[in-house]
Parts: structure tokens; sequence; C-alpha cells
């Protein structure tokens, strides 16, 4: 099993919060100094504030990795159904699998009158794709997905 984290850049109410500093540093990584370079350890709290669970997925090994990110890329032709079908409510930031338990989550809980309106609300949407930035948890082993393939990072209680 592995665990799909979202790096929190696309939630940040402010234009440059931490996570969205982070994304910034990974993706132009390779022409920073050594110094500026994103750091590779996270405390628990570090991390938690920096990221988001997005999903838990059957994988075989670390091997994986590259399968994983085409099948949470929207384009790739390889997406995977629970990528395809995993919603996100922005009214109550919150995850939804499927399009019916979206509308039914919109009815429920924000007046959505699914007799009157076709689809799903614009409040509720797919997920963006995987990106840099983003990590996999693999049998308590962390990988943060680069501009090009994925490094080791290390996530510890201090």
């Amino acid at each position: 099993m592995a665990k799909i984290y979202y790096l929190n850049w696309d939630q940040e109410k402010q234009n440059h919060g931490p996570a969205t500093e982070l994304f910034h540093k990974i993706s132009v990584e390779q022409v920073l100094d050594e110094d500026e370079k994103p750091r590779r350890q996270y405390t628990q709290d570090d991390f938690q504030a920096l990221y988001r669970e997005l999903s838990t997925v059957e994988v075989d090994s670390n091997d994986d990795l590259e399968e994983l990110w085409k099948e949470w890329n929207r384009g790739s032709r390889q997406e995977s159904r629970e990528f395809l079908d995993l919603r996100y409510c922005e009214s109550c930031d919150s995850y939804i699998e499927g399009t019916g338990e979206a509308v039914t989550h919109a009815a429920q809980n924000h007046g959505y009158d699914s007799f009157e309106e076709t689809g799903e609300p614009e409040y509720i949407h797919g997920v963006r794709s995987m990106t840099a930035g983003d990590v996999v948890e693999i049998d308590g082993e962390y990988f943060q997905a680069k501009s090009i393939g994925w490094e080791k990072i290390r996530v510890s209680d201090q």
C-alpha cells in the first residue's frame, strides 16, 4: 500500500505561503545554491502543515513510483480509476469518491438540487494532477516527486 500526500501549495490562501515556497524551490532546485535547496528532512508537525493525505492505493514496491506518477496525472492516458473518480469539495474542504457520491454530498450538505441541476456543482471537481513536491509513502519510507524522478526524504517525530 502507498499513501499519496499532496503539497498544499494549491490550497494556500496567501500567494507565497510555506508550501508554495517549497513547491517553487523543488521546481527550480537544479539552479539553486546548496544552502537554498529544499530540505530533505521534516518533523511530523512540519510535514502535516505542508501536506494533506489524499489517498491510499495499492502498489507492490517503491519501484512503482513512476507508474503511480502516470496514474495520478491527467492527460497521461494511463490515469487510475481512483484518480479519475476522486472529487474535492471546496465548500467543506473534503474528498469524495465518485460523481454520484459527490452529487449526493452536495445535496445533503450544501442544498444542491440534483433534480433541477445537471452534473456536479462548480465547487466540486476532480483533484489536480500529481506534481513536483508531492510525496508518496511506501512501507514507512517517504519519496518526494522532483521535476524529474523521485528522492527519498525523512519524516520523523523530531
